[in-house]
C-alpha cells in the first residue's frame, strides 16, 4: 500500500474512533507499510491532531471503569500494554477514579455472589476476592466489600 493510501485509511479510522500510536502501527504493519513510513504517517497523524495519546487514555480509561467495570490495576496495565507514557497513565487513571467508586464494586460483587456456586462462606469469599481482584481493584477494598456481603 502506498504512503498516500495509508494515511487516508489511519486519518479516517481515527477519526472513527480514539486510536492510540500503538494501534495505528499495528494497523499500518499489518497493511504492509514500510516501517520508515509508518513513523512519518504516525508523526502527521499527531501533528494534525489525528491521534493524542492523553486524549486516548482518558477515554479509554472512562469506558473501561464506566461500561465494562474494570478497577484501576486492569484499566493501567491494558494502558501499558499499548505502550502509552506513565504520566497519560496517571490522568486517566484520576479522570476515571470517579467510575471506578466502592459502590460500583459493591454492585459488581453482589451480583457475582447471586452466581456463584460455593460450598461455604470461606469458598464464596475466595471466589469473590478473585473475581474483584480479576477486575482490576485492590485487594484491600475487595476484601472489605467482600467481608460485608458475605455477612449478609
Amino acid at each position: 500500500m502506498d504512503t498516500k493510501k495509508a494515511l487516508d485509511r489511519a486519518q479516517w479510522l481515527c477519526s472513527q474512533s480514539e486510536k492510540c500510536p500503538y494501534d495505528i502501527r499495528q494497523k499500518l504493519l499489518q497493511w504492509g507499510v514500510d516501517t520508515e513510513e509508518i513513523k512519518k504517517i504516525i508523526d502527521l497523524l499527531v501533528k494534525d491532531g489525528f491521534i493524542d495519546e492523553s486524549r486516548y487514555a482518558i477515554s479509554f480509561a472512562r469506558e473501561k471503569a464506566r461500561f465494562n467495570k474494570w478497577g484501576p490495576k486492569k484499566i493501567e496495565m491494558a494502558l501499558r500494554a499499548k505502550r502509552i507514557a506513565d504520566e497519560h497513565i496517571a490522568t486517566a487513571l484520576s479522570e476515571s477514579a470517579e467510575h471506578s467508586n466502592d459502590d460500583m464494586l459493591r454492585e459488581l460483587l453482589a451480583a457475582k455472589a447471586k452466581t456463584i456456586k460455593a460450598k461455604d462462606s470461606y469458598d464464596l469469599k475466595t471466589k469473590l476476592i478473585r473475581f474483584g481482584m480479576s477486575r482490576g481493584f485492590e485487594y484491600g477494598r475487595v476484601l472489605g466489600i467482600v467481608e460485608k456481603i458475605v455477612e449478609l
